[in-house]
């Protein structure tokens, strides 16, 4: 005589692991048969003849668990089963068929929200957390009933374990990630010359002019009255008379174009002979990052409460 069973449990998930992760560990299956601490053996093998259509093209498995039949292990065996795997967009399926009439489909499922994500409605009743990500398993167990209890306590037990080692693995592909990701960011960064983010980092420096400037040809050429606005050249048209810099070259001196070389007559013919050197600025100077922390994540004891 068979029993069903259903039970649901959910796990919220600490901070620091990202939605990537979980879905990549649930997707990769060795890794989550392997985490189960029951299973001792497996290897992939072809749909068995009790296949349905709908599980004929995923993934079958051959799986074999140790089993503590008494506590403390005073009588054990173990149980050769076959299972199917089947991912979601969400998360994962399982079905697996076991000796003694045991049959179970597992759902497992990664829901919540992250800062910045908006927060969905939630199932109430099972104690899903409001913020930050969980991971439900939904399982549907249909066995003996003289098994039924043993079968759902060892099932529970190893679960749980297994959602523990999940998290663990997790933390440890999050800070690998990191550390390869800031590595690489600093390799770039020093590949820039020594003195150039110094160069940058004040709103005036070294850099040359944006285009040359021959040295002052001697000519009395027609100029506006002095500080009266000037409209003949672009560059100083919007200034009016107010200049500054590398403008009060041009305004005393004159300069010849090198694109045309005509040479532009000065605005104050009285300053002409006088050679004032060009102060070239960086009016807008580019923006760059902020300077990278270099302190990578250390690898954390085993048995210590902090996260990354």
């Amino acid at each position: 005589m068979s029993k069903r069973t259903n039970f649901t449990t959910v796990t919220a998930l600490p901070a620091g692991i990202s939605r990537q992760t979980v879905l990549e560990t649930l997707h990769d299956h060795f890794a989550m048969i392997d985490l189960n601490p029951l299973v001792t053996e497996r290897h992939p093998i072809k749909p068995p003849p009790e296949a349905t259509p709908e599980e004929f093209n995923c993934k079958w498995y051959s799986v074999t668990d140790k089993v503590n039949y008494l506590p403390g292990g005073l009588y054990s065996g173990s149980v050769t089963f076959n299972g199917c795997f089947h991912d979601l967009p969400d998360g994962l399926q399982t079905h697996i068929y076991a000796p003694m009439g045991l049959n179970m489909k597992g759902r497992w499922t990664l829901g919540g929200s992250l800062p910045g994500e908006p927060i969905a409605p939630v199932e109430i009743g099972l104690g899903v957390p409001k913020t930050g990500l969980w991971l439900r398993e939904d399982v549907d167990m249909k066995c003996n009933f003289a098994m039924t209890k043993f079968v759902r306590g060892t099932t529970k037990k190893a679960h749980t374990t297994l959602v523990n080692r999940l998290v663990e693995k997790a933390h440890l592909i999050e800070a690998q990630l990191h550390n390869s990701d800031l590595a690489q960011q600093l390799h770039l960064r020093d590949q820039y010359p020594p003195d150039y983010h110094s160069q940058m980092a004040s709103p005036c420096g070294s850099a040359p002019a944006p285009y040359p400037v021959d040295k002052p040809i001697q000519s009395t050429p027609t100029s506006p009255p002095l500080g009266g606005p000037y409209t003949g050249h672009p560059a100083l048209s919007s200034q009016g008379s107010r200049y500054s810099g590398e403008n009060q070259f041009y305004y005393n001196a004159g300069y010849q174009d090198y694109r045309t070389s005509a040479y532009v007559a000065p605005l104050n013919p009285k300053a002409r002979n006088s050679y004032i050197a060009p102060a070239p600025c960086y009016q807008n100077p580019p923006q760059f990052a902020a300077e990278l922390p270099s302190n990578p994540k250390p690898p954390m004891e085993l048995d210590s409460t902090q996260r990354y």
